[in-house]
């Protein structure tokens, strides 16, 4: 369909704000940015922008009615994506899910009953309430988390009685709903496969190796590194490819896309959460690299048309970037303190092995000491070929980046690692 003059609407998408570009470029779709914030980059690329707060049902309702609005695209952030979905629907506009679909797999606890139903293996969890947080002594270690939580937030591994009475009330406080999750503390290594969805079929997009690290004061564990492809894409999608379809299916999931974390312990899966959008990491990258699927593209597709399409697009991947056996998305963690400067980024993708370095900071903010996704500056995306490559990559992040406070101390963070830990690819 010509999507040339269409009127998109952006709710979000900053991180990779230059792949919403580069398509509505392509197409000659005009592009409108909402928001209370219009430092974020969505306003960047955007040829008119409203200061509406997207999570205002009634406010975004006139805005898209006023404002001619053909399509609405979502962005990642889950807060929008529980509204938006209401109120499009009630607008007759395209929307990959639904209210209740969204509802269902935010909630981690509807996740793994539904997994269960499905014959997919979940960590043993235990029933505390507010009344009764208490479990057997042999239980430990534990974890605590909300229920609808993201990003580590609320997270605590629990040792003993004590510690588990702080995890849960830590918890139920970061949780909107005040439900909390407890459940046995597994090697938290794990993997994350993706999907993607057109007209009601799930299409495998991928399986990454996930190794946290540890934020000893807070307890939480954060990525530390996310490497592709993962060596046990053979056996997990034998194992399990056609029991998640099936899983999908039940819930009736048509459009969108959504990833999957599963520990892996060395011998066993796990499944642990869900989460209906991409990759907190900016996955739509490897995605591409690796099965050619523009998610992007096709969500503003889809969004603009109410027609499925996720072949056929241009890639993300830009000529410059030289191809490689793996992919790497490295976390940058930085210190708390306030940015007075930033520097090295375009330094760094002046590399053909460096593909994409999305930031979540700029200059003015200050970063707190929270444990969670919050203290990563950036994703930095690199293709290469050995472990050794990997390593000699990250040491050149570390040396090109610098994120400096006041007073010129710079904030990078090396949280990992690498000959510590047993990774492979």
């Amino acid at each position: 369909m010509n999507l040339k003059g269409k009127r998109l609407l952006l709710l979000g998408g900053s991180m990779w704000k230059e792949a919403i570009a580069s398509y509505a470029e392509e197409q000659g779709i005009v592009l409108i940015a909402t928001g209370n914030d219009h430092s974020a980059g969505i306003f960047e690329i955007a040829s008119e922008g409203y200061d509406v707060d997207s999570t205002d049902k009634e406010a975004m309702k006139n805005l898209i009615k006023g404002k001619n609005i053909d399509g609405v695209y979502m962005g990642g952030s889950e807060q929008v994506i529980a509204v938006a979905c209401e109120y499009l629907m009630e607008l007759g506009l395209p929307c990959y899910c639904t209210k209740k679909q969204w509802n269902y797999l935010q909630n981690k606890s509807n996740f793994k009953d539904l997994c269960v139903r499905n014959g997919l293996p979940v960590v043993p969890k235990y029933e505390v309430t507010n009344e009764s947080i208490s479990i057997p002594n042999d239980a430990y270690p534990v974890i605590t988390k909300p229920a609808d939580g993201c990003g580590s937030s609320g997270f605590s591994l629990c040792l003993n009685q004590e510690e588990l009475s702080k995890g849960y009330a830590i918890a139920r406080e970061a949780s909107d709903s005040g439900s909390v999750v407890v459940e046995k503390f597994v090697k938290n290594d794990s993997v994350v496969v993706f999907y993607t969805f057109s007209n009601g079929k799930a299409y495998f997009s991928g399986l990454e190796n996930k190794y946290p690290v540890r934020y000893e004061q807070q307890g939480s564990y954060v990525a530390g590194v996310f490497l592709f492809e993962s060596s046990f894409v053979s056996e997990f999608r034998e194992n399990f490819d056609q029991k998640v379809e099936k899983m999908f299916q039940s819930i009736g999931l048509t459009e969108g896309s959504a990833w999957i974390e599963v520990f892996h312990d060395g011998s066993n899966y796990y499944f642990n959460e869900v989460g209906y959008r991409y990759g907190g990491s900016v996955s739509i990258y490897p995605v591409d690299y690796f099965y050619n699927i523009n998610q992007v593209a096709a969500d503003i597709f889809y969004a603009l048309t109410g027609e499925s399409c996720i072949n056929g697009h241009l890639s993300l991947i830009g000529d410059r970037v030289k191809r490689k056996k793996h992919y790497c998305i490295y976390p940058l963690h930085i210190r708390p303190g306030k940015i007075s400067s930033i520097s090295g980024v375009d330094e760094l993708l002046s590399r053909d092995n460096f593909v994409v370095v999305p930031t979540t900071k700029i200059v003015g903010d200050t970063v707190k000491s929270t444990g969670t996704v919050g203290q990563i500056f950036a994703f930095v995306h690199f293709v290469f070929d050995t472990l050794d490559d990997c390593k000699e990559a990250i040491q050149i992040i570390h040396e090109t980046i610098k994120v400096l406070d006041e007073n010129g101390e710079n904030l990078t963070n090396r949280m990992l690692d690498f000959d510590a830990r047993s990774i492979t690819l």
